[in-house]
Order: structure tokens, then C-alpha cells, then sequence
């Protein structure tokens, strides 16, 4: 729906200036010369927003602006009072004329369309008068064993099933990690702990440091094997260079 903008201003740059602005086809711009002109067509325009000059011929911008909160149907109607850049603006005398905003020109054009839109009263949507629908009538209630056996069956449906325990497979018995199988075989004769000599732990670490790898390492090294962990670690910092 177009509305429309009263623009009452004796400068024809300002009126011309407006009616670009608001060429897009959603307003309807009427332009008037002088405050008489304004206030003559005010009824037979019936406009959605006024724009007034404060100094113009005929009644002023405030004075129109009077006459519009006066007007017994159209009393409501936004008024932007426009201020010449060297105009001295009475702020009392908008205030008692009851003007809606002002502006100064020159103004740009997306502060005047923010300006008009924000001044103007919300459109009331158009309703299609529809014949009025009987009530549909309410289910009656349930009475209260049904409503106890609904509820068991809706819990039991529901229900969610406890989450499976994580379980931790357990390693195979023939699983050698660090190779001493393999290593104890392969000897004549195992040595025990009483007859192992430094040159045997030393074999023996060698051998374990080749088959470690670093998941084992950082995993059980500190905890298996806390007597040689040091230098467990400082072999395997020598191979990766």
C-alpha cells in the first residue's frame, strides 16, 4: 500500500530533491509552495507524514504543524519539521507545535528515508474474514489404571539400555614384549641371577633396547625396568640421531 508525503517547502530543489529520494514507487509525494497551500490540502490529501519548511510563506512549519495536531480525525499524523542550515531552529516552539522530528538541510537521502520510515505508524495487515471454525471437542480423559499402564508402557519403551562395560583384553601368554624369551633361548645354558655377570646385563640390555619400541618405552619402562630405565632411554636417544 503507497502512502503518501505532504512536502511543503517554497524551495523547489528541496521538493525535487524529495521526490527522487522517494521514487521507488512506495510513496506518493504532493508538493505545495507555501504553509496556506499545505494546510488547504491537508484534508483532501490525508497525507502518512508531512514535511514542513520552518520559514516559508504563508503559515510557517510550525504553524502547520499546529494545525495538524488540532485536526480532529488527522491529529496523529507525523510532522518533520525541515531546518535551513542557517536557520535558527526554536526547539520550544516544535516542542509546543508538537513536531513529530526535524532535520537540516541539506540532508542526505538515506537520512531522510531512515528519518520518514522511522516516524511513520505501523500498516495493520489486511485480515481475509474466514468463517470461524467450530471447536474441535477435547478427548475425554483417561481414566486412571489406562493412564498407569500407558505410562509403564511408555518408561519401558524408552528405556535405555545400560552402556557396555569396556573390557581390557588380556595379552596372549606367549606374548614376549621385550624379547627375554627369545634371548634366554638362544643361550646355552640360561644363566641365574647369582651367576650373571656384567657383561651378561649389558648383552641382555643391548638386545632389549633393539626390540623396545616407544609405546613401551614411555608406557612401562619407568615401572618394569626402574634400574636400567636411564639408560634404556639414553640408547634410544642415541639410535633415532
Amino acid at each position: 500500500m503507497r502512502r503518501t508525503i505532504l512536502v511543503a517547502d517554497d524551495s523547489p530543489t528541496i521538493r525535487r530533491l524529495v521526490t527522487q529520494i522517494f521514487a521507488d514507487g512506495n510513496f506518493r509525494i504532493v508538493e505545495v509552495n507555501n504553509g496556506d497551500a499545505a494546510i488547504k490540502s491537508f484534508e483532501e490529501v490525508r497525507p502518512s507524514v508531512v514535511l514542513a519548511d520552518i520559514y516559508m510563506p504563508g503559515r510557517n512549519g510550525y504553524q502547520v504543524c499546529t494545525y495538524v495536531r488540532q485536526h480532529p480525525q488527522l491529529g496523529q499524523t507525523p510532522v518533520v519539521l525541515l531546518v535551513g542550515a542557517f536557520d535558527a531552529f526554536d526547539d520550544n516552539a516544535a516542542k509546543q507545535a508538537g513536531a513529530t522530528a526535524s532535520i537540516t538541510k541539506p540532508f542526505e537521502p538515506g537520512a531522510l528515508i531512515e528519518l520518514v520510515t522511522s516516524v511513520l505508524p505501523a500498516e495493520v495487515p489486511e485480515t481475509d474474514s474466514q468463517p470461524a471454525r467450530e471447536p474441535v471437542p477435547a478427548a475425554e480423559p483417561a481414566s486412571v489404571p489406562e493412564l498407569a499402564v500407558e505410562h509403564a508402557e511408555a518408561v519401558e519403551t524408552t528405556k535405555i539400555a545400560d552402556p557396555p562395560r569396556a573390557t581390557i583384553p588380556a595379552a596372549p601368554e606367549s606374548e614376549d614384549l621385550l624379547g627375554l624369551e627369545s634371548i634366554f633361548k638362544r643361550e646355552p645354558s640360561p644363566p641365574t641371577a647369582a651367576s650373571m655377570t656384567e657383561q651378561d646385563i649389558d648383552r641382555i640390555v643391548d638386545r632389549v633396547i633393539q626390540r623396545l619400541s616407544t609405546k613401551v618405552i614411555e608406557s612401562i619402562a619407568w615401572e618394569v625396568v626402574p634400574d636400567i630405565t636411564e639408560r634404556i632411554v639414553r640408547e634410544e636417544m642415541k639410535r633415532r640421531r
